[in-house]
């Protein structure tokens, strides 16, 4: 199997900002692109393939075509059609709401799949942008509720200075929002289920107060207190950094200076690149060439043994790239 480009799905947003459009080079008539899917097979917001033998088809419809070819035999076996991974580009001209995700164990109530535990990696940030992430104490549904009335439940919340190569995990049920000024790449299970905890008494286009998910936030949030500082990583300037792995999903980052080889033999799982700056022709194990650029994505059969990245000697490239194992 080739490697694999999606037509990314583009979200303009109310808080959106004007980095996923500079990133991208898209046109600059675009306004407040929040965010860019690129990976997703979320019914309703399937990415299509771009190109080659599999162009329009979606992620269940290839998994359903080459099974475990695609995604590896035990994430076949574990999700069947199920893509378990969604990709984003997020761009916030302006403070997110507050916000938790459920848990699998509360998504299956829920009648979906996937619970939502998801990575942050910051391509850029302006001066003074912030991710907060976080109770700043153990806290409780009670202190929860009287925040909300009191409005400041922000107060409460650790914001961290963000900048550039800043990662963040953030697992479901803790508290976070993404501050203005930050562009970034998110990893995410594959889920959409989004509880709004505060949203600053914020109103849509419409004039109305944007509505809050108070009972389900209630349920989901984890209200012990734990350490939700920035990814510790032993970034390389060249060759693989590793930043985390969990159950959900391993993130590396990848920065090539001229060539480099990845051996991927041993890892039974798909592999998806995220770029973030340069450019790269990346070759597979049949051979296979395509390019990638910052602001662009693309997905690796689980079916190739490795690959070689190689830039053009004049900018180096780096990107992400994750996979399940």
């Amino acid at each position: 199997m080739k490697p694999l480009q999606f037509q990314a799905i583009l979200k303009p947003t109310l808080w959106g900002g004007d980095g996923v459009v500079r990133l991208k080079g898209l046109d600059d008539q675009l306004l407040r692109i929040g965010e860019s899917w690129e990976i997703s097979g979320l019914p309703g917001n399937e990415t299509p393939v771009l190109y080659g033998d599999a162009k329009g088809l979606t992620l269940k419809e290839l998994i359903g075509r080459y099974g475990e070819e695609l995604t590896g035999h035990e994430n076949l076996r574990r999700y069947g059609t199920d893509f378990p991974l969604l990709i984003k580009f997020i761009s916030a001209g302006d403070d997110l709401s507050l916000q938790v995700h459920p848990d699998d164990n509360m998504a299956r109530r829920m009648g979906h799949p996937f619970g939502k535990s998801e990575m942050w990696y910051i391509v850029q940030a302006e001066k003074d942008a912030v991710i907060r992430s976080g109770f700043s104490h153990p806290f409780s549904p009670e202190e929860y509720r009287k925040a909300l009335a009191a409005g400041n439940l922000t107060d409460y919340v650790v914001s961290h200075p963000s900048e550039a190569g800043c990662c963040f995990y953030i697992p479901a049920g803790r508290i976070h929002s993404i501050g203005k000024g930050n562009l970034l790449i998110e990893i995410q299970q594959s889920s959409n289920d989004t509880f709004r905890a505060y949203d600053f008494n914020r109103r849509d286009t419409k004039g109305n107060l944007r509505e809050l998910h108070v009972e389900q936030a209630c349920e989901a949030l984890d209200y012990e207190w734990r350490d939700a500082r920035p990814v510790s990583y032993r970034n390389q300037e060249e060759g693989i950094s590793e930043l985390l792995s969990t159950p959900e999903f391993t993130v590396r980052k990848i920065a090539v200076r001229s060539q480099l080889g990845i051996d991927y033999s041993d890892i039974d799982s798909f592999v998806i690149y995220i770029g973030i700056s340069g450019q790269a022709q990346l070759t597979d194990s049949e051979g296979n060439k395509v390019t990638l650029k910052a602001g662009e994505s693309l997905l690796l059969p689980a079916a190739n043994s490795n690959v070689a990245l190689q830039t053009n000697g004049d900018t180096p490239f780096e990107c992400l790239e994750t996979y399940i194992v």
